[in-house]
């Protein structure tokens, strides 16, 4: 596979990425887009700037639309299809500026709810119906105990930075999740 349009993905999402003027996978797009459309677990390691965001970005996109267009949009508030932890605050607003390029064309909905802005800011996002939860682990936890998010609907699960989660800060928060 040496293109996007190789792996399947929504026209909508393949109009975007040449929008965008990306036309060649990267390495790890090559290897693991094929794995994550296909519906099964991924480890992947590659370096900063390689695009490992799209490889579970374009997937989920993928999965959540075809479900909506399927006659099953997400209905009940606060309960999401896909949650996207991420260590830091700053990783998840770079996040969610590659979600947001590629929700245009699919109108789904991404709702950060991150550490380092106000609870109530992130309640506030959680709010309504949505398909993808764009979280830290600690808010992440702070919601499920609040019973402000319900996770049972959850078809997709993302660790980014996995390796930090695992570390001595994140561990209890990340096993709980």
């Amino acid at each position: 596979m040496y293109s996007f349009s190789d792996f399947g993905l929504l026209e909508s999402l393949q109009k975007t990425l040449k929008e965008n003027r990306l036309f060649k996978p990267t390495e790890i797009q090559i290897e693991a887009i094929p794995v994550m459309m296909g519906g099964q677990s991924l480890v992947g390691v590659s370096e900063t700037g390689s695009g490992k965001t799209l490889v579970y970005a374009l997937p989920i996109l993928s999965k959540l639309k075809s479900l909506e267009d399927e006659g099953e949009p997400v209905k009940k508030e606060g309960t999401p299809r896909a949650v996207v932890v991420v260590p830091t605050r700053e990783l998840g607003e770079q996040v969610s500026k590659v979600f947001k390029t590629f929700t245009h064309g699919t109108r789904l909905r991404v709702r950060p709810a991150l550490g380092g802005m106000t609870f109530e800011h992130s309640r506030r996002n959680a709010k309504g119906a949505f398909e993808i939860l764009l979280t830290t682990p600690g808010r992440l936890v702070q919601m499920m105990q609040r019973k402000l998010i319900d996770l049972t609907d959850v078809r997709i699960l993302v660790f980014d930075e996995a390796d930090q989660m695992m570390d001595q800060g994140f561990l209890p928060n990340s096993n709980l999740i």
